[in-house]
């Protein structure tokens, strides 16, 4: 009945939009971020609106619906030209329109297909229940409580892709989770999670599942003024026993140029122990995170031969406001001080540098036990981002990057002798929209 009434009175209200003080409390993605301040409270009837997003919401905040948008256009150059298997061009690399809404106050609902890359599927899709923040249970598809930098929303990533250590973390996985935010005066997040384990996957292979968790620390958040304010200690872990094929087949650099390819038939055969210390830190214009990840496999060959293989990697990044925007988080959305305006020539959005160097290495063992083809492939890989953005204003933003790759062994990426490259260089670009 109440979502009836709702619906009334938008085609009631369609020609006078009535918009709300404060903006719907939005889901908590990142277990780093403090809560959203909860919306006053309003007299009017049901109404819509635009406030970061189309909105709709019950009179009484018990029911609220928002809709979200996010679109990534890219190009990207592979500079180097003896790679032929790295084709240029452009794609949209995120197209996501998604739903997030509370209902009875305290149930909160998200869902979010991505259409780009040529494909369709579910990115999230999980009910949270919030009664306080300092307990939360959510069930469905969501970010596993690990990586600081895989909390980090898509949409405010610093750099155009995360970092090569990224793509052996957990990400989304399906489960359930319990979690809680601001303990201690805001000192304390922590998370707990059982899932599938299959990244980014939709259903489980096998019957085992995985557990993860993570606890981020802020010492010093009550000291209002303090340099140390913002300071963010961090570390996650995680184990699960594996059965299925090697996920992912191939460890890529940031630009999508794969290094290290298993072979044929390569499967995982036991346990996989995953940990990665975080620590994140923000002071006026100035942002930093850094992160060390560390992971065991059991691997199996088509032929049977079984072998522990470790991973371990690290990144660091800075970031610097230069046109005097506050940084608080790299889950922030910026919002220019000064919103570009071509017309009237009073703004020029804000302008951010960016740098980033991160490294993956799997251990010489992976080819002694004919798991890759050493011929071919490296089994690790350094790279080092420059980056440049450009927030014309709150919704819309322009990156450059400038990534450059060094592989540890020469990696086949043409044809003949000229064809193993030992490094490699790309230029990319991204226009993005948000709301």
């Amino acid at each position: 009945m109440k979502w009836l009434q709702i619906l009334l009175g938008l085609l009631l209200a369609f020609d006078s939009v009535s918009y709300a003080e404060d903006a719907a409390p939005l889901l908590p993605v990142a277990l780093s971020l403090p809560s959203e301040t909860p919306a006053k409270a309003s007299t009017a009837a049901p109404f819509f609106g635009w406030d970061d997003g189309f909105f709709l919401r019950s009179a009484d905040k018990q029911f609220s619906l928002r809709i979200t948008g996010q679109l990534q256009a890219d190009y990207r150059w592979y500079v180097n030209p003896r790679d032929e298997r790295d084709i240029d061009g452009f794609l949209i690399r995120r197209a996501r329109f998604g739903l997030e809404a509370t209902m009875f106050k305290y149930y909160e609902f998200r869902f979010l297909p991505e259409f780009g890359s040529g494909t369709t599927r579910l990115v999230d899709g999980y009910m949270n229940v919030h009664y306080i923040d300092s307990f939360q249970v959510t069930a469905g598809k969501f970010k596993q409580p690990f990586s600081y930098e895989q909390l980090i929303q898509d949409r405010n990533t610093p750099t155009m892709e995360r970092s090569i250590i990224d793509q052996l973390v957990p990400a989304r996985d399906v489960g359930v989770m319990a979690h809680g935010q601001n303990l201690f005066q805001k000192r304390l997040d922590y998370g707990l999670a059982v899932s599938n384990g299959t990244r980014d996957g939709d259903a489980d292979t096998n019957n085992s599942k995985d557990v993860n968790a993570r606890v981020a620390v802020r010492p010093f958040a009550t000291r209002d003024g303090s340099l140390f304010q913002r300071l963010q200690f961090g570390i996650a872990a995680g184990y699960g026993n594996q059965r299925e094929p090697v996920n992912p087949t191939s460890l890529r650099t940031p630009d999508g140029v794969t290094f290290l390819q298993f072979n044929s038939g390569v499967l995982a055969d036991g346990g996989r122990f995953r940990v990665s210390p975080e620590v994140a830190y923000f002071t006026g214009s100035f942002g930093m995170s850094a992160q060390y990840f560390y992971m065991s496999q059991r691997l199996r060959t088509a032929t049977g031969t079984s072998q522990t293989i470790p991973f371990d990697g690290f990144y660091a990044q800075s970031t610097y406001l230069l046109t005097g925007e506050e940084r608080t988080s790299y889950t922030q959305q910026i919002a220019p001080r000064r919103p570009f305006d071509p017309l009237t020539g009073s703004g020029y959005g804000a302008w951010e540098l960016v740098s980033r160097v991160s490294r993956i290495q799997a251990g010489e063992r992976i080819f002694a036990s004919r798991l890759a083809d050493p011929t071919t492939v490296s089994n690790g890989a350094t790279e080092m981002t420059l980056g440049y953005n450009w927030y014309l204003n709150k919704w819309t933003r322009i990156q450059f990057n400038w990534e450059h790759v060094w592989f540890d062994r020469k990696v086949k990426l043409g044809n003949g002798p000229d064809g193993l490259l030992k490094s490699q260089d790309t230029l990319l670009t991204r226009l993005q929209f948000v709301f």
